[in-house]
């Protein structure tokens, strides 16, 4: 099988999607794990660089598609605006939380072992909000998007470059290559796109 070409942009995303829902779950494991060593930590460092190139493309996305919907919503269509503010919400605080996971890494990468705990914290308080922006606002829009959405619409909320495939490429390997052992993102098998977060 041909690997996908940069026209085939809904492969790419669907291809991120899996990925990002696998560093997620084999990262969520990874905290449990109670004897902390350097190469842990390496992991935890190669997880928040896959999340911050990830999640910024994926707010990004959802900054887009929020802009494209907001014209096609009727003054007084108050659902749909409460959706629209909602998933507005939802990315504003999923930014806040990036920023908070990566001063932690950086912390983390400073001083090694000794912001373990802070770190952890942190990356709990991440995947929360993380899992309840995905519960609460992925797709909640769907229906109106089905309608109105044409192909060149989905590529510019897409935004898939060359750069982007190569650099998710990358990262995804980076996690793969320092994952412990029983937390190797590629074993954790793909949730389907309407599926609830586990």
């Amino acid at each position: 099988m041909s690997a996908p070409t940069l026209n085939d942009f809904e492969s790419h995303v669907s291809n991120e999607r899996t990925h990002l829902s696998q560093v997620r779950r084999a990262f969520t494991k990874s905290l449990e794990i109670k004897n902390v060593d350097p190469g842990l930590v390496h992991f935890y460092v190669a997880c928040s660089n896959y999340f911050d190139f990830s999640l910024k493309r994926l707010i990004k996305q959802d900054y887009i598609l929020h802009d494209l919907l907001l014209p096609h919503v009727e003054a007084d269509n108050t659902e749909y605006k409460n959706k629209l503010e909602s998933l507005s919400n939802g990315l504003g605080a999923m930014e806040e939380s990036m920023i908070q996971l990566n001063n932690a890494k950086d912390k983390l990468i400073k001083s090694g072992l000794y912001e373990i705990d802070l770190f952890k914290k942190e990356a709990a308080h991440f995947l929360d909000v993380f899992l309840n922006m995905l519960a609460t606002n992925r797709h909640s829009t769907y229906d109106l998007e089905k309608q109105v959405f044409k192909p060149e619409d989905w590529k510019q909320i897409a935004g898939v470059t060359a750069d982007s495939i190569n650099s998710e490429k990358t990262l995804y390997n980076d996690v793969k290559l320092s994952a412990p052992q029983g937390c190797e993102p590629q074993s954790f098998p793909p949730i389907g796109h309407h599926e609830k977060p586990k």
